[in-house]
């Protein structure tokens, strides 16, 4: 089974180089693939290729980070029916490590929380982890191949061709 519709944000917004990871401002694509975190005030967020330079052909993963500023308030709801962690920034497992090209976008002296439910319950993607900063309303995503809310599922069969085609069900709400 193979997932369809798996288009990274900036695919929507315009074509970038792979080689050259462009800070991109536009909330568009962002609220597009997640609107379960509502209003996006602002974002700073950059796409990666990073097997886009291999000479292996077929699907290449797409990798998001993002620093999002929600609207007033926001974090605070979403946040308030999970049980929340501390994320440590740094590499080790989780923790929070925003990229050097991002960090001057992030809230000084933010308190991050990190929640696995709310990855699972905010983001469809093949692998996501948000980090939530209350008290600026910053969300920090960290994900491979964010597919939009609407995807759908490619069935195919053991001779490898499409049997059919269906709706991927939503993530449950919040």
């Amino acid at each position: 089974m193979a997932t369809g519709c798996a288009v990274g944000p900036a695919a929507d917004a315009k074509a970038t180089s792979p080689k050259a990871a462009e800070i991109d401002t536009d909330t568009e694509p962002l609220a597009k693939r997640l609107p379960k975190l509502g209003r996006i005030v602002s974002a700073h967020w950059q796409q990666k290729a990073p097997g886009a330079d291999s000479r292996v052909p077929g699907p290449t993963d797409y990798h998001v980070s993002a620093l999002m500023k929600l609207a007033p308030g926001s974090v605070a709801a979403l946040t308030a029916s999970a049980q929340m962690q501390p994320a440590a920034v740094g590499t080790e497992p989780e923790s929070i490590s925003i990229p050097a090209e991002l960090t001057e976008f992030a809230p000084t002296g933010a308190q991050w929380m990190h929640s696995r439910v709310l990855d699972e319950r905010l983001v469809r993607a093949d692998s996501a982890e948000l980090y939530f900063d209350p008290a600026s309303d910053t969300v920090y995503l960290s994900a491979t191949n964010v597919h939009l809310p609407n995807a759908v599922t490619v069935h195919v069969g053991p001779d490898g061709n499409q049997v059919s085609i269906t709706p991927t069900p939503p993530a449950p709400t919040p």
